[in-house]
């Protein structure tokens, strides 16, 4: 190896190892699942990247000597598969797509099932000319569902994904790089830098969102229970400016030919809270279930405040036919628990009173009204407050407002009276 490629790899090497020792640090500090689900992906693939590099061998000729050959075959596809299913944690999709879940676990099992036939092949004496353009094509198969994973999220809304179709992007150049380098190409320097350049950049993208999205997580279990000052959460849409994101959750369901579910959730007893020690208690109690909503609806629905006592949020895309009842069902259970409002030693519990109301447009409806809908949603919170189940579901007729344009949905189902 020359000593221009072998400065690549060194740079490459020093980066995959410093955001090893970051992510070392973090799972460290923070033993949570998602931590340590970081720390394995980047020591794996890290180290497998470094490996194909043919650095090691490089530095130390005593590295010959070790048949890596099964590492370099096996290796690749598991961090592959380790990769696409920690790709449909992050999305949130893993149980909501039938798409991401019927592409992450069959994937999945043919990565570890192809990972065992590749490791045979080794075992029955096979060379690498032979074994690792098999593990390059099955490491290529992993790239692509990555990739449709990541699109699919950017499709369905969330808007963080279009920076994972970056790293998936910089994954497959990666791959192609280092897979071409472990069959001893000769692709010259500028390629090299190249792969160099895509590994390095995948990691960071990776390792930004990932930790970007746990923080997000993390800050918004703080503010669920009422632990996380004001400025520490950003501004929901509000008024006018929720109105186009729930067209764009109507128009994406639209062109997906799927239903959409606009709720509105009213909170009847919000300025009830009257201790002289919180001096906006309001705010600290909208906060909270602002939290406690979006933990509920993920990342790429539509959650924003309609006017101080009604919160409106859009699934778009719905898959599954039941999917507006278990919504207000599971909303209803967590909005109700108690918010702790004020500092500690003075801090009160706060029993909120919530109803909502959700209005199923029906894939097929054609040009709709967001406004209309909005209108019809919290109608049915503000009736539903009579209601003893707290919950009124109809579907979007087309037609405005009125009790008579309120119809129920064929497959109608409220949740039981908690």
């Amino acid at each position: 190896m020359q000593a221009n490629e072998m400065a690549i790899w060194s740079a490459m090497a020093g980066v995959l190892l410093t955001l090893a020792v970051v992510a070392t640090v973090d799972m460290a500090s923070r033993p949570t699942l998602a931590a340590v689900r970081a720390w394995v992906s980047m020591l794996l693939t890290g180290w497998i990247c470094v490996q194909m590099s043919g650095l090691p061998p490089a530095l130390w000729p005593s590295w010959q000597l070790i048949d890596w050959l099964p590492v370099k075959a096996t290796l690749g596809p598991l961090c592959g598969a380790l990769v696409m299913t920690y790709l449909g944690y992050w999305s949130g999709l893993r149980r909501e797509d039938r798409l991401v879940k019927r592409l992450m676990e069959p994937g999945a099992a043919v990565l570890v099932t192809g990972t065992f036939g590749l490791l045979g092949l080794v075992e029955a004496g096979f060379d690498a000319s032979t074994v690792l353009p098999l593990t390059g094509a099955l490491n290529g198969l992993a790239v692509l569902m990555g990739v449709l994973i990541a699109v699919r999220s950017v499709t369905l809304g969330d808007a963080l994904a279009r920076w994972m179709v970056m790293a998936c992007l910089c994954l497959a150049q990666m791959t192609a790089g280092l897979y071409a380098k472990g069959m001893d190409m000769d692709m010259g320097n500028a390629y090299w830098a190249l792969t160099a350049s895509a590994t390095v950049g995948y990691f960071v993208t990776v390792v930004v969102l990932v930790r970007g999205r746990n923080r997000e997580y993390r800050r918004l279990r703080r503010q669920a229970t009422g632990q996380s000052p004001t400025v520490d959460a950003p501004a929901l849409p509000c008024g006018a400016q929720l109105v186009p994101r729930i067209e764009d959750a109507l128009w994406r369901s639209m062109r997906m030919e799927r239903p959409c579910l606009v709720a509105a959730v009213s909170v009847s007893n919000l300025y009830a809270y009257r201790e002289a020690a919180v001096p906006d208690p309001a705010g600290d109690i909208l906060l909270a279930l602002a939290a406690r909503i979006r933990q509920l609806v993920g990342f790429r629905n539509v959650v924003g405040l309609y006017h101080q006592r009604c919160f409106v949020l859009a699934i778009s895309a719905v898959q599954d036919p039941k999917r507006a009842g278990l919504v207000a069902d599971r909303l209803l259970r967590e909005l109700r628990m108690s918010v702790t409002v004020g500092p500690d030693p003075l801090a009160l519990p706060f029993q909120p009173e919530v109803a909502i109301g959700v209005v199923e447009v029906p894939a097929g409806t054609g040009e709709t009204s967001a406004i209309r809908i909005i209108h019809l949603a919290e109608q049915l919170a503000l009736q539903a407050l009579d209601e003893p189940e707290r919950v009124l579901q109809r579907c979007w007729t087309g037609q405005p407002p009125t009790p008579m344009a309120v119809v129920p949905c064929l497959a109608e189902t409220r949740p039981a009276p908690l």
